[in-house]
């Protein structure tokens, strides 16, 4: 079993590994899309680059390495920021849901997700 932590959201849900992040992110009823992935996704084939997330904490191999759609995607994007319709997860993670549009307190949460122990 992973622990995924979820800044925004302020929560830890453990699931497990070799899980595809979307579809646990959607299993768990977090929001995931801004609007234009609201009003039009992919289905998660990689296509729309919409489930766009950032991974704020873990190990280096914590989720898959990029896959070629991702490469392509995310030329012009933070290193940090995965699809997530392309991600499997390997291991505990700390990840930011809707990165292209962080909170306003977004610091203040990375300091309280930080502050908190990520279990195994």
């Amino acid at each position: 079993m992973a622990t995924i932590r979820f800044i925004r959201e302020g929560v830890d849900i453990q699931c497990k590994t070799g899980e595809n992040l979307r579809d646990f992110v959607i299993r768990e009823k977090l929001q995931l899309y801004g609007l234009k992935g609201m009003l039009g996704n992919c289905g998660g084939a990689g296509q729309c680059s919409t489930c766009f997330v950032s991974i704020e904490g873990g190990s280096k191999n914590s989720l898959s390495p990029l896959t070629s759609v991702e490469e392509e995607k995310l030329k012009n994007r933070p290193k940090n920021w995965r699809l997530a319709c392309q991600t499997l997860i390997n291991s505990s993670a700390v990840i930011l849901t809707k990165p292209q549009s962080p909170p306003s307190n977004l610091e203040e949460l990375k300091e309280k997700s930080n502050n908190k122990k990520l279990s195994r």
